[in-house]
């Protein structure tokens, strides 16, 4: 067998690959490809299911009666000196129970028409200060009001959708 050649020997092929390396790096590539890979949502496509025993049931107008949000406006009045608190478009409360009752006849549409959770909305202004605010925020928990959500005024909110900062 010392002067016989065959297919795969040494003297042919003088540099040895060792291919377990490489197959180890392909392995690894494959692994992290199939991770990373995402596949694209179809856009417009809602899995939906109708109930089959009842066609289109038509609505009473109890069912679309839409409830105003209970938002306290509290504003610095210059001319009294003392901040103005008005519930909505009403024109300013006198005194607390004045503002309460009003607060209370709207939350009591919220009760009837079964919803329990429903903020109350305060909308102050900057130069309102905070003593007014929190004596709010105190008779509105007195009344068992206990989601409070404070809002930006439209100025303030109008100038943050267009993207300026204040």
């Amino acid at each position: 067998m010392a002067g016989s050649s065959s297919i795969g020997e040494e003297s042919d092929n003088p540099v040895a690959i060792n291919v377990t390396a490489m197959v180890d790096v392909i392995f690894c590539l494959c692994l992290f490809f199939m991770c990373s890979f995402h596949f694209k949502q179809l856009e417009g496509k809602i899995e939906t299911w109708l109930p089959k025993q009842s066609g289109v049931v038509a609505s009473s107008a109890a069912d679309k009666i839409i409830l105003e949000d209970i938002r306290i406006i509290l504003q610095w009045d210059d001319r009294t000196g003392a901040t103005a608190r008005r519930l909505g478009g009403l024109p300013p409360a006198n005194s607390d129970s004045e503002l309460m009752s009003a607060v209370v006849k709207m939350s009591s549409d919220y009760i009837k028409l079964g919803r329990k959770d429903f903020p109350v909305l305060l909308d102050v202004a900057r130069d309102v200060p905070w003593k007014d605010v929190v004596h709010v925020m105190d008779i509105l928990k007195k009344e068992k009001l206990e989601r409070i959500e404070f809002t930006a005024p439209p100025a303030v909110a109008s100038s943050l959708l267009k993207g300026g900062n204040k």
